[in-house]
């Protein structure tokens, strides 16, 4: 489920890391969402140059990147505080109402809680990810999703307009054969539609869930594989 070299990375919202009590010189009010952990280190990886983001990736685009960033700093386990200040750019959503002719669908992000090397590229170098919480996903939904729609069905639940910090789990036979499906409504190409693996799952603690991020080698990264 390694799939992060087709990872495009953006970043929707400034960062904040909590265990040497900084302030963020961007700060921009009260924040929408906050995501707080460790930072837990497993060995056989540099950790020098490191910093926090998430990785937001537009499967219907695969091809926007932009990086906000803090750097980790301080003795493993080191915490961490994500500060979700402001909604993801437009251009990052993944677009299921394809332009306004399915309004009933939704337009939304979802994210990889990660920790990057500094000066590598998300988009083209695999080793550039340095940790993930593998546990966890977020999501960010533009408006309310509705019942019944392949948005519901992607995201696990018609989740309210705004941020979620969803899980994610292996998805069932009926389950794989229902995203094959809804991804061949959207992506008519061939091949397209045959990765995707795992589902998002409800998260009942929402942001009060404590996050790990494990820093790891490239061979032993584990993520969702949603499409």
């Amino acid at each position: 489920m390694n799939r992060f070299q087709l990872v495009s990375a953006v970043v929707a919202s400034s960062f904040l890391l909590a265990c040497d009590g900084q302030v963020d010189p961007g700060y921009r009010g009260e924040p929408l969402a906050t995501i707080e952990g460790a930072i837990v280190d497993e060995g056989g990886v540099d950790t020098s140059g490191l910093y926090t983001a998430i990785l937001n990736y537009n499967f219907l685009i695969d091809d926007f990147s932009h990086i906000d960033s803090a750097p980790v700093i301080g003795s493993f386990p080191a915490e961490f505080r994500i500060d979700l200040s402001v909604p993801p750019p437009a251009e990052v959503l993944n677009d299921f109402t394809l332009g306004g002719t399915r309004p009933s669908e939704s337009r939304f992000s979802v994210g990889y809680i990660a920790v990057l090397h500094e000066g590598m590229d998300p988009n083209t170098e695999l080793g550039s990810i340095a940790g993930l919480a593998e546990d966890y996903m977020l999501v960010y939904v533009e408006t309310d999703v509705q019942p019944g729609t392949q948005s519901e069905r992607f995201l696990g639940g018609a989740l309210s307009a705004g941020y979620h910090l969803m899980k994610w789990a292996p998805m069932t036979e009926a389950e794989l054969q229902q995203a094959r499906e809804d991804c061949e409504l959207r992506t008519p190409e061939p091949g397209m539609c045959n990765d995707a693996n795992d589902r998002l799952v409800p998260n009942p603690e929402e942001f009060d869930s404590e996050v790990t991020i494990k820093i790891v080698p490239p061979d032993q990264l584990n993520g969702a594989n949603l499409w």
